[in-house]
């Protein structure tokens, strides 16, 4: 495998912002841009063990930094990660990753943001004329896809400032943190053009509701598009597991690679629908 560490993709805001490229053993793998969590305001590219194992599966991996909501408030983060995407698609040959075929994934926070790299293609106020944003697939881990309030962290206490108030760049009882909330969320977008989407989430999590899940497989099964879901028995906050990985790979070699793989027959029937429609 061959590593490419901190490449500069970006300067904003005064500094850079970088990503590491893995690039496994095999001849032009398709690529996974991931997004890390940490509530747009903490951890950074370094934390992409969920996504760790599609190395050893056949899948380069890009793991990229965004402005954090401290910094700039929302959409400077989709504003970065368009970029990022931009890089990895023009660089390729240079890499040895299949620029054509690119999966865009991300836990938590960054689960959210790469929803909404997903329902935003084509949006003309994130990016640059003429260019290819075009997505061939969406991996999302426990991600927000709304914004309601109030909304706190657990242990939060009321003079701490709300991760999504700060996200948002304005309070939460306002007329303008309202329009930015939808503005934000990943549900505001859906018009049945996204690319295919699989969405993971634990049945206990207890930082983003469940519900997040099930309302955005709905709204897109709704829109036309093409949504899996995987509820994990008993999930938690950024779960692992063999068989999520298992998941994963079945889905990204069917749309990535153009290849039926089944490691786990058992789930077949559940990728498609795993709890009544309605939210």
């Amino acid at each position: 495998m061959k590593e490419y560490k901190d490449i500069i993709f970006k300067s904003v805001e005064g500094h850079g912002l970088g990503m590491d490229i893995f690039v496994p053993d095999e001849k032009n793998p398709p690529l996974i841009m991931w997004i890390h969590g940490g509530g747009w305001n903490e951890l950074n590219k370094n934390w992409y063990d969920l996504i760790a194992p599609m190395l050893s599966r056949g899948y380069a991996v890009a793991t990229v930094d965004y402005r954090y909501s401290d910094e700039a408030p929302f959409p400077a983060q989709m504003l970065d990660l368009k970029d990022a995407l931009l890089f990895i698609k023009k660089n390729g040959s240079r890499y040895g990753y299949d620029a054509s075929k690119i999966a865009v994934s991300g836990d938590s926070a960054g689960g959210h943001l790469c929803s909404m790299m997903g329902v935003s293609v084509g949006n003309a106020d994130w990016e640059r004329p003429g260019e290819d944003y075009s997505l061939q697939a969406v991996v999302v881990f426990n991600g927000p896809s709304y914004f309601s309030f109030p909304q706190r962290k657990s242990g939060q206490g009321e003079d701490e400032i709300n991760p999504i108030e700060l996200l948002l760049g304005a309070p939460a009882d306002t007329k303008a943190g309202k329009i930015r909330a939808a503005a934000a969320s990943p549900l505001t977008y859906i018009d049945g053009t996204e690319p295919p989407f699989l969405i993971i989430h634990g049945t206990d999590d207890d930082i983003v509701d469940p519900v997040h899940a099930r309302k955005l497989r709905n709204a897109l099964e709704e829109a036309g598009s093409t949504a899996m879901m995987y509820y994990v028995p008993g999930g938690e906050h950024g779960m692992m597991s063999p068989i999520i990985n298992d998941v994963i790979c079945e889905f990204l070699d069917y749309y990535l690679k153009g290849r039926k793989t089944v490691i786990r027959p058992e789930l077949q029937s559940h990728h498609w629908r795993t709890l009544p429609k309605r939210a």
